[in-house]
């Protein structure tokens, strides 16, 4: 049974808890005494935090599971406010589909253009745009058109591929997981019939990545982020670029001939060989090798909430286990969120904008682009001062 993982974004009060708990209803993944503990609101289900519930809002990041017949799902909640922006780039790392909340009666908001600025950002594969509470506005036809128009605009300027638009009202379960009776006029899926058919992001399973977490002696562990290792295969270690064969695999205490993509391994070498963590092991192949230099192009989300961009500041490179010195040496351009046109000139990068840099590392690094292999083509920046996150990238080329 395969996973699908997606997250929920949109504004304060558009619905996204209610959303996920009558998901959870629907599928019948509550039991009875959860039900009656929060008096039958969904949106509680997924407000686990009593600062959250007396406040009204979702402040922090809640993943929730449930299963069909058919799949499990992961479901991150991200909290709509500006402010917790960096929350929603986190959660929504990795996912499959993200499901973008818009309220039908306040329309697009900014905090609607910067959730589907995120789902550009990661390349997020499937979009739905969910247009909530449409029993307010008595079921309008026109009010759900005039909202997809707009949004089409949206997607077009930040190239999300075909977006699904379903118009929903989650506190009655309006097209969540049976047909509205009400909107008789929609004659789409409903949003579990979409998230039923939607295919997970498959790992690239020709193209080898290791990252290594931990040395123990003459083994090395760690996950491995794509494709498949064999006992027997020559492999390269970088940085550095130093060669090897594996002499041996492990998954958990157990000997396996090989290993695939998101297994948690451990690697024995027929070489006497120095290896450390932080080090990227590689199949070695007359093509396909990992990008290995010391100046790269990202586009990153700046999400530290005390200071700015700093261009040649001092920061850390961070890339699964692989972390290198780095200075951020040049703003290419930054994106202005409500247009979503490339400004050259302005030059500065606040929280939770988005922009193009160039960034310098002190010792070479490799990597590969993001649309090749998601899990070696993202990172963060760290700033070395206060150990706090400053941005999330991607390298696209």
């Amino acid at each position: 049974m395969d996973i699908l993982r997606f997250i929920t974004a949109g504004n304060v009060d558009d619905g996204k808890s209610t959303l996920i708990g009558r998901l959870l209803y629907d599928t019948k993944n509550i039991k009875d005494d959860v039900l009656e503990s929060v008096n039958m609101n969904l949106a509680h289900i997924t407000d686990g935090l009593r600062s959250e519930r007396q406040q009204g809002i979702t402040i922090d990041v809640a993943y929730k599971y449930f299963t069909t017949p058919k799949r499990k799902y992961i479901i991150t909640d991200a909290p709509g406010h500006f402010q917790y922006t960096r929350n929603l780039v986190t959660g929504a790392s990795g996912v499959d589909a993200i499901i973008i909340l818009i309220d039908a009666q306040n329309g697009i908001t900014e905090q609607t253009r910067r959730h589907s600025m995120v789902a550009s950002f990661l390349k997020i594969r499937h979009v739905v745009v969910a247009i909530n509470k449409m029993d307010v506005l008595h079921y309008d036809e026109q009010v759900f058109t005039s909202i997809k128009n707009e949004y089409l605009n949206i997607s077009h300027k930040l190239q999300l591929h075909n977006p699904t638009f379903i118009p929903i009202t989650a506190l009655y379960g309006d097209n969540i997981s049976f047909p509205s009776v009400n909107m008789a006029w929609y004659n789409g899926v409903t949003l579990m019939q979409y998230l039923e058919t939607c295919t997970p992001a498959a790992s690239n399973l020709d193209i080898a990545r290791f990252s290594v977490q931990y040395v123990n002696g003459k083994s090395c562990m760690g996950k491995l982020l794509s494709g498949k290792l064999k006992v027997g295969d020559p492999i390269d270690i970088y940085p550095g670029i130093k060669y090897a064969k594996i002499n041996k695999i492990l998954i958990g205490y157990e000997d396996s001939s090989e290993a695939n993509a998101g297994d948690n391994i451990s690697l024995y070498f027929e070489e006497n060989i120095s290896v450390e963590r932080g080090n990227l092991i590689c199949k070695t192949y007359s093509s396909n090798s990992p990008k290995y230099k010391k100046s790269i192009e990202v586009v990153l989300c700046w999400l530290d909430t005390e200071s700015p961009l700093v261009v040649n500041r001092e920061y850390i490179l961070r890339i699964n286990t692989t972390e290198a010195t780095c200075t951020i040496t040049g703003i290419i351009y930054k994106t202005d969120i409500n247009t979503f046109a490339q400004n050259e000139t302005d030059k500065t990068v606040k929280e939770n904008e988005f922009a193009k840099v160039t960034i310098i590392t002190k010792e070479p690094i490799a990597y590969d682009p993001f649309y090749i292999i998601p899990e070696n083509g993202q990172g963060i920046i760290i700033d070395p001062s206060t150990n706090y996150t400053s941005a999330a990238f991607i390298i696209e080329q």
